[in-house]
């Protein structure tokens, strides 16, 4: 992303091909803030035409990532296939992708489509089974871990893509649990944060288990320290950003570039800053507009969103760039507290290694 004066510019794209899923996960935003109401999906011709038009729309950026997400964008195979087949025509390396999943869609399809096109997935799995299937369950009601743990496998097995397992924080789960379960799995990276919700609802975290995932993002930072030490590049990587960004001397200009370098596509086809956000007044344009329809409106909507006045006297403002305009209405103050508190640990990361900061070079696996 383009969120680094003077960083080589990538594109991050957030692309809903469905909005329908599987399963019926109790805390599940994307349905509480009514996303999935639209059961539409994005159909195999616009799918291509997806790739042509960011292909078209974004000449000065070096690589694009389509991050398809959902609902669970593995239940329409038929636009993904499309958006691989599309991008391995374009130059070497124009595309990459990544996908969030629930992990209960397995067929030889979806494997060959995900080796095919180097996935990187996001793999949803709170924990063992006691926590994971009393949330994350199908539609009837069953269970999911074990259906999890065996798509696992099959990846582990039959492609190489770099996997990311990705854990819910919730009332009644901290996040040491469940970083402690993670770095059990068979994955490449770990990821595990709070619950996106405002306060109040259901699975939010309650007062002390709230200050409690504040004192645990400082124990993974220490762990963070613990691995630089050895040489090891961290298998949680959430302070990894900021801190490089700390030590190439850099300020963040937005949090993620929506609307520059960052949108979001519905699965009807519509440009929008994030795909997280409502269209209507968020919309930029459609793919199938002339791409500078959209990238203009996209600028447009930058300026009129700019960071909030408060974000100026922010100390973490430089690393944050103004909170993410898509959450941060859907989450409330708490975002605000758990970023600025990433924050402060990366700046604690990096001051750590002032004199001899080479040993963060193992954020990005050098040794």
């Amino acid at each position: 992303m383009a969120l680094l004066k003077g960083e080589n510019q990538r594109a991050e794209v957030l692309v809903a091909t469905t909005w329908k899923c599987n399963l019926r996960c109790s805390y599940c935003f994307v349905r509480e803030c009514g996303l999935s109401r639209n059961e539409e999906n994005l159909s195999s011709g616009a799918a291509a035409r997806l790739i042509d038009s960011l292909d078209e729309g974004l000449p000065e950026v070096e690589s694009i990532c389509l991050h398809l997400y959902g609902g669970e964008p593995l239940l329409n195979l038929s636009a993904m296939e499309a958006m691989v087949n599309r991008a391995l025509q374009k130059a070497t390396g124009r595309f990459a992708f990544a996908i969030t999943t629930n992990g209960t869609v397995i067929s030889p399809v979806a494997l060959e489509l995900l080796g095919a096109g180097s996935f990187e997935v996001i793999l949803s799995i709170d924990g063992p089974a006691s926590i994971h299937d009393q949330c994350r369950r199908t539609v009837d009601g069953g269970p999911t871990h074990a259906r999890v743990l065996e798509f696992l496998a099959a990846m582990r097995s039959e492609t190489d893509c770099r996997i990311r397992s990705s854990a819910v924080v919730r009332s009644g789960w901290g996040l040491a649990q469940a970083v402690d379960y993670l770095l059990t799995l068979p994955v490449d990276v770990i990821k595990a944060q709070a619950i996106r919700s405002m306060p109040g609802f259901p699975y939010a975290l309650s007062e002390f288990e709230h200050n409690a995932y504040l004192n645990d993002l400082e124990l993974i930072g220490h762990y963070v320290i613990g691995e630089l030490e050895q040489g090891r590049r961290p298998r949680d990587d959430r302070f990894s950003s900021r801190v490089l960004q700390l030590l190439a001397g850099m300020e963040r200009n937005s949090f993620c570039a929506a609307g520059d370098t960052s949108f979001g596509i519905t699965p009807t086809g519509e440009v929008l800053p994030c795909v997280l956000m409502e269209p209507g007044a968020n919309k930029l344009g459609h793919i199938y507009d002339d791409p500078q329809v959209w990238r203009q409106a996209g600028r447009v909507w930058l300026r009129l969103h700019p960071p909030k006045d408060e974000c100026s006297s922010c100390a973490a403002q430089p690393l944050c760039g103004g909170g993410c305009p898509a959450l941060m209405p859907i989450c409330g103050p708490n975002e605000c507290v758990f970023v600025r508190k990433n924050c402060e640990v990366a700046s604690a990361i990096h001051d750590h290694f002032r004199a001899s900061p080479e040993a963060l070079l193992a954020l990005v696996g050098i040794s």
